[in-house]
């Protein structure tokens, strides 16, 4: 049984389009600009060829304000890896959709609510304006239509923590619906953290609720606040691993600067968390090992 996470967050910048106030990836304690565009492409070129990773999801901050972000997935899908993208949605439509039919494997959209005040007051809105449901359906319509899986992220603060969306989500049909109970990050979100937090009680309500009337099709998976910390392999915008084990992100030195092994070496992520939440899955592999 393999102890190393199999699947790397590449959050490529800090940078957003949206101001969501629970998000526990605002890299605050970070003021250095983020690797250039050959070292993107380097750095994915040693996590290909370490062996021990089959899947690299890009996220940010907005990974699609990387202007060169559609070269990165082509170039990882080249180095044999599986392929993900996390997004809110708001700068990418059809058309870049399609010109990763075979390519992008997973497109994860981030769906918090479909109530406009909800997602106003939460702030996951660009420009004072919201994204609307029958834009989302438009993006789900393009990935489905060059097989690519869809992938719903939705994370439950006090904000949303009442709203059923079951009735979306079965039109939308993604393969994975991934819940998160909204979560505190030392020097990432304090500030509004207890002004957004739920309990685990609520929270688990919330996936009750919602799970009622879900389709078969849709898997649907609950990360409680003890779950989500210490359980993922990510990687920030300067290509340091980092880790959130202790509550905080916990960076190592520069993996170009001293490889990958040695700077897996200063991060810890639970093994057994990352399959509890189900984790070790795949769209290409019966199971990614």
């Amino acid at each position: 049984m393999p102890t190393i996470i199999p699947t790397v967050n590449y959050h490529l910048l800090k940078a957003c389009n949206m101001g969501c106030k629970f998000c526990y990836a605002t890299f605050a304690d970070i003021h250095s600009p983020r690797l250039k565009k050959s070292q993107d492409f380097a750095l994915i070129e040693q996590i290909a060829e370490a062996q021990l990773f089959r899947k690299i999801n890009f996220a940010g901050g907005e990974p699609t304000l990387v202007p060169h972000l559609r070269e990165l997935i082509y170039f990882a899908k080249s180095c044999g890896l599986e392929t993900s993208v996390v997004t809110n949605g708001s700068r990418i439509n059809a058309e870049w959709i399609e010109s990763l039919g075979g390519v992008l494997d997973i497109l994860t959209l981030s769906v918090d609510s479909l109530d406009e005040a909800t997602n106003t007051n939460s702030g996951r809105v660009v420009r004072g304006q919201t994204i609307k449901a029958q834009q989302i359906l438009a993006l789900v319509a393009a990935a489905k239509s060059v097989g690519t899986h869809l992938k719903i992220n939705t994370v439950v603060s006090r904000y949303n923590q009442t709203e059923m969306m079951t009735n979306f989500i079965n039109l939308a049909q993604p393969f994975r619906w991934k819940i998160l109970q909204v979560s505190r990050v030392e020097g990432q979100n304090d500030a509004e953290y207890a002004a957004l937090a739920v309990s685990k009680a609520e929270f688990e309500a919330f996936c009750e609720r919602n799970s009622a009337t879900l389709l078969p099709a849709v898997r649907l998976v609950p990360e409680s606040n003890e779950l989500i910390l210490g359980s993922y392999l990510m990687i920030d915008q300067l290509g340091r691993f980092y880790d959130s084990s202790t509550g905080q992100h916990r960076y190592s030195a520069p993996i170009l600067e001293v490889g990958i092994k040695q700077a897996l070496q200063a991060v810890s992520v639970d093994w057994d968390k990352f399959l509890e939440r189900d984790g070790l899955y795949s769209v290409n592999r019966a199971a990614v090992a």
